[in-house]
């Protein structure tokens, strides 16, 4: 018999407005290209909503991830299990124009989080590439199943 809940992931891209939000978009992409080589299709779900600095952005990513199916997440205002990661740029050619600062986003992220007194799990190393993230996000499973 096995009574393990099915974790559904759902992938949700966060940028600041002083980056282009396709930096964040392609870095979602790339995430979960990784995640699906490496782990399959299966439990995961790419948000195609990127919040930029606006609530109205995040509360219509939650409705797009509660549609999914999702019980998990890696972004905020969700009632559930929540993870909190960035994917770094890996090549170097968006930080000049594109400006990929994924230790930014994890700082702003971080202090938004202390803020609304939201309880997350960060990983001990939460910056890394997409392969690296795809890894994080693998390991927040056992994390996101309730006991």
């Amino acid at each position: 018999m096995n009574n393990v809940p099915v974790i559904k992931v759902g992938i949700v891209a966060v940028s600041r407005d002083c980056f282009p939000e396709s930096l964040a978009v392609n870095r979602r992409k790339a995430v979960i290209a990784k995640y699906e080589e490496k782990f399959g299709k299966e439990g995961i779900y790419e948000c195609p909503i990127t919040i930029v600095e606006s609530e109205i952005h995040a509360q219509q990513a939650l409705e797009d991830v509660k549609k999914a199916g999702c019980n998990a997440l890696c972004v905020d205002w969700f009632q559930g299990p929540t993870m909190f990661c960035a994917a770094a740029e890996e090549t170097q050619k968006d930080l000049i124009d594109g400006r990929g600062d994924a230790y930014c986003g994890m700082l702003n992220a971080s202090q938004a989080l202390s803020l609304r007194k939201t309880r997350a799990y960060i990983p001990e190393e939460p910056v890394g590439d997409a392969g690296q993230c795809a890894e994080m996000i693998h390991e927040f499973l056992p994390i996101a199943r309730p006991s």
